[in-house]
């Protein structure tokens, strides 16, 4: 059973992104900035980001607190859009693992991530570690 934990997002599932549109907005009780450590690239010719672990940059997002009648449904409609199956991690797109981020208030919170799960297909490197930043540039 999935704890019930905040969601640490880096990219279209950001507030205002086109995915959030569909899969958090107006499920959340609340939204805060906060930044986590990797290497972020932008995959399938810029369509997306792709999380990996191993890195040190920081990396621009923000913690969703889901509603507690919302978190089941939300949990498994986000696993379904980053082709994660819990019983086939070696196989998922993403994979969803427990963290902890920085948020702007200065405080650390344990919350959901899901990194890049695939050898192949990495696309640019964002070096500045925001999806929001990168996508404004109109690369």
């Amino acid at each position: 059973m999935t704890e019930h934990l905040p969601v640490f997002v880096y990219g279209t599932l950001c507030s205002g992104l086109h995915n959030y549109e569909k899969y958090l907005k107006g499920h959340t009780e609340k939204e805060v900035p906060a930044v986590t450590a990797g290497k972020l690239h932008a995959a399938a010719h810029n369509q997306y980001p792709c999380l990996l672990k191993e890195g040190e940059l920081p990396i621009a997002g923000e913690l969703m607190y889901v509603r507690s009648s919302r978190y089941k449904d939300v949990m498994a409609r986000l696993d379904q859009l980053e082709g994660y199956n819990e019983q086939d991690k070696e196989n998922s797109d993403y994979v969803r693992e427990r963290i902890e981020v920085a948020t702007s208030e200065g405080d650390w919170v344990t919350a959901y991530i899901y990194y890049w799960n695939q050898p192949d297909d990495l696309g640019v490197w964002i070096k500045e570690g925001s999806w929001r930043k990168y996508i404004a540039a109109d690369v």
